[in-house]
């Protein structure tokens, strides 16, 4: 089972930085996971709230500021916000990749830039399954996973529409039914977020492909255990 670090290393360093995704390498993580959002000149950065309140305590929107904007006043670099490409150079062929679209309008230019980027070996996920609509019909064998918070008929018929080689399900909607049926589809299942040993246990035991958590390093430790 994949292990993806949640924003990084997100337990024990800022999420969604370029510390994070370092430390996520360091924690033996697979893979990581992280948020895209557009700044108002136009320049995908990673991040997951459109707000900067929660991380910045800024009373202002991404999609309302330059990137210049954006990244002044962080305490040091590794509190800055990075750029998609910032994370790519320090990434690409060294983890996999699962690129959360947060906001529509986004699927021409990622697409555009993991051109860029060979090595990087990547998904794109998302809520909104009109952004994955949108990038389907700009790449036609891109690699997609609808995000769900249960496993219902839509999030199968979503998947069998785009062709998506798997689900990205929160893991308290996961049961042995829903491993079967996607198996039945053709379908693998991640979960997200998974911080308790006992609960990655058992998503490995139900056949779980690939988890998110926000402490790789822990969860990797605690399945090594098992055996």
């Amino acid at each position: 089972m994949l292990i993806y670090g949640h924003r990084g290393s997100s337990g024990t360093v800022p999420e969604n930085t370029l510390s994070a995704f370092a430390q996520a390498i360091t924690d033996g993580a697979d893979g990581v996971e992280f948020d895209l959002r557009a700044t108002a000149d136009g320049v995908p950065v990673v991040i997951h709230d459109r707000s900067l309140d929660r991380i910045r305590g800024r009373d202002a929107n991404v999609d309302e500021l330059t990137l210049a904007e954006i990244q002044a006043g962080a305490a040091n670099d590794a509190e800055v916000i990075p750029t998609f490409e910032a994370v790519l150079d320090l990434l690409a062929g060294r983890l996999r990749l699962d690129l959360e679209l947060k906001q529509p309008g986004l699927e021409a230019t990622v697409r555009a830039t993991l051109r860029r980027y060979p090595a990087a070996d990547w998904v794109i996920s998302s809520f909104d399954w009109d952004a994955l609509r949108a990038v389907r019909t700009i790449d036609t064998s891109a690699p997609l996973w609808p995000l769900a918070t249960v496993a219902d008929e839509a999030l199968f018929a979503v998947a069998a529409e785009l062709g998506a080689p798997s689900i990205a399900l929160y893991a308290g909607a996961l049961t042995q039914a829903v491993v079967e049926r996607s198996t039945a589809a053709g379908l693998d299942v991640m979960v997200w977020t998974v911080n308790d040993v006992m609960e990655a246990r058992q998503a490995q035991a139900l056949g779980v492909a690939a988890l998110c958590t926000d402490h790789p390093a822990a969860i990797r430790a605690g399945l090594i255990e098992t055996g």
